[in-house]
């Protein structure tokens, strides 16, 4: 009787299995994410995982440099229609935009390969070349993020984030069983795992789109106008936050030996992150509907502090044996480094939630400023602390940062529902 009333209710509402779906695949991909960590440090061991970590940030941070608010123009451009046919353009008009962003990361990364001493004092020069033509990936994931968010598709942003997951760790298990002797070669053979991993999905998913080119003039100027009222907005909050977030690791490899730190760091986070999964979710398959409301549920945003907070304290019993047991006496030093970080995960998971109410109603400046105020911290507290304490000062800087991010939104929040309250 309760499961056919509980799958009647299912039925009858779509938001509910969205939910249930983005954040089943969230679930899921937790132990995905995590036994693929497992493999890879003992893999790789701490330096060249930190190695590995390290060409990631450098890369996606070129890509958010790199965007200039286009993708958030494309995802305001959708959120204001309901035309099938004219999504569709204007996914085809941001491909566009993506070759271009491609050509700009291309150049920015092969210039900097080439003049920057700290890469080529780790030996990294080489694999960072190899990596750069397919740098479209890192790319291709910021699509698919934001505009499939604006136009609800949350089945199809669940393969973006799921499938690549499950080909990594599989190619990864692979390398791990029959190639521990290529010592030498062990990054690379990563890279090229990651790399096919995303490719296979990425290349099925834009076929799923079915994108169109009608009207492509058309559409990439309605996108450019976009981009001047909204996008490039919240592309200069992202290069202060979420650039500054990126350039963390690359802080912490400037002012180490070797990468091991940056490992550390990336580790903790990799752990932690699940832990915004619960807010994220939520907003995210609300995302449409927040446009047509003048705040945010209250019942909806307790319940997921309830989750929240119940599923931080677990976390903390248990990170200790955990990295004990699956990581080794090596990583050791990730569990300080995950009691600090975590808190900074929780608030910034909470921004984030008034962050897409606030986004869904078109408030770039707002979202820009906040990222903007934000980021002058996350840079400043980085220059101070990681040069003093390495990856625990970048964990500080994280919670810090996060702290500051929670309450300059949950202001401009307040701040903007008065005012549609009072329309």
């Amino acid at each position: 009787m309760i499961l056919n009333e509980l799958i009647k209710v299912l039925k009858n509402n779509l938001q509910l299995r969205q939910v249930i779906s983005l954040f089943s695949v969230n679930i899921i991909g937790i132990p995905i994410g995590l036994v693929t960590s497992i493999l890879l440090t003992r893999y790789l061991g701490a330096k060249s995982y930190g190695d590995f970590m390290f060409i990631n940030n450098l890369i996606n941070l070129v890509v958010i440099i790199s965007t200039f608010g286009i993708f958030q123009a494309g995802n305001r451009a959708i959120v204001l229609t309901e035309n099938k046919e004219k999504i569709k353009e204007y996914y085809g008009a941001e491909i566009i935009f993506t070759i271009g962003v491609f050509l700009i990361v291309f150049l920015f990364l092969f210039l900097f390969v080439n003049y920057d001493p700290n890469i080529n004092a780790k030996g990294l020069r080489l694999i960072t070349l190899f990596v750069m033509p397919f740098s479209w990936v890192y790319i291709l994931v910021q699509y698919f993020e934001v505009l499939f968010q604006a136009d609800n598709r949350i089945g199809l942003l669940g393969k973006t984030r799921f499938f690549p997951k499950i080909i990594f760790l599989a190619l990864v298990l692979l390398l791990f069983s029959f190639f521990q002797d290529c010592n030498d070669e062990k990054l690379i053979l990563i890279f090229y795992c990651f790399i096919i991993s995303q490719i296979i999905v990425f290349i099925y998913i834009i076929f799923k789109i079915k994108l169109s080119f009608n009207n492509l003039k058309s559409r990439l100027k309605e996108i450019w106008d976009y981009n001047k009222s909204f996008g490039f907005h919240v592309y200069i909050g992202s290069v202060f936050a979420v650039g500054f977030a990126q350039l963390t690791g690359i802080l912490i490899s400037y002012f180490g030996i070797d990468n091991s730190g940056v490992g550390f760091y990336a580790l903790a986070l990799t752990i932690a992150t699940p832990l915004s999964f619960i807010p994220n979710t939520v907003a995210t398959t609300n995302y449409k509907d927040f446009s047509k409301l003048n705040s945010v549920p209250k019942k909806m945003l307790f319940l997921t502090l309830g989750i929240t907070m119940f599923t931080l304290f677990v976390s903390w019993i248990l990170i200790a044996p955990f990295i004990t047991y699956f990581y080794g006496i090596e990583f050791n030093s990730v569990i300080n480094l995950f009691y600090i970080v975590s808190i900074g995960i929780v608030l910034h998971g909470f921004a984030d939630f008034y962050n897409r109410f606030l986004g869904a109603h078109g408030q770039g400046k707002i979202l820009r400023n906040s990222s903007f105020i934000v980021g002058v911290s996350l840079l400043f507290f980085n220059i101070v602390l990681i040069p003093l304490y390495g990856e625990v000062g970048a964990a500080i800087t994280k919670g810090v940062s996060a702290f500051i991010y929670f309450i300059i939104i949950v202001y401009y929040y307040k701040k903007f529902k008065l005012k549609l309250l009072n329309n």
